[in-house]
């Protein structure tokens, strides 16, 4: 029974072990105003070279870390979902790095609780080609402004601190460590 569990648990650091996300820290701005913050994502197991914007958060004048919206989940690429409110369009994916435009039309959709206890939505969106992005406020269809369009979206990858495969590895080899002492003691 006990090398059934060993088994197991090594099997489990090392299939979890290739599962992961990519931390990245972005930026919008024009020369008057500037909002940035920090994306964690996955890829698309489709080929398509997208990510899958999983977690993160935007701080801009006013803002402080307002929460990307994810509780439509994961959508197919190239489809788009209407935000809680009704203001916009979005699926939550950066598109490759190849592609002139890193946001989609959908863009990214971030949500902001106001001091009256009511809420908005934030979108980033790209409008086809580089350094060519908008950053819309709104508070329900038909009821936005404009913020900033024709923006820069700068985006940076974050090194991991401890990658999670060898992370796993070390844990299991550790634990296995324990064990082969433990029945050496034990004899």
């Amino acid at each position: 029974m006990k090398k059934i569990a060993c088994l197991f648990l090594a099997f489990f650091f090392v299939a979890v072990g290739h599962a992961f996300a990519d931390l990245y820290t972005f930026t919008f701005a024009d020369g008057s105003f500037a909002a940035y913050g920090t994306l964690e994502t996955a890829p698309v197991n489709d080929g398509s070279g997208y990510l899958t914007v999983t977690n993160g958060s935007l701080n801009a004048p006013g803002i402080t870390s307002a929460p990307l919206y994810t509780a439509a989940g994961t959508l197919p690429v190239g489809s788009s979902t209407i935000s809680p409110l009704g203001a916009f369009s979005y699926d939550n994916r950066l598109a490759p790095a190849s592609t002139t435009s890193l946001l989609s039309s959908g863009g990214l959709l971030f949500t902001v609780s106001t001091d009256n206890g009511g809420s908005q939505e934030i979108n980033i969106w790209g409008n086809g080609g580089a350094n060519n992005y908008s950053y819309w406020v709104g508070t329900a269809a038909g009821n936005y402004s404009m913020q900033l369009d024709g923006g820069t979206f700068t985006l940076a990858q974050q090194a991991s601190a401890v990658p999670l495969p060898p992370a796993a590895w070390l844990l299991t080899s550790g634990l296995f460590g324990l064990v082969a002492l433990r029945k050496r003691l034990h004899r």
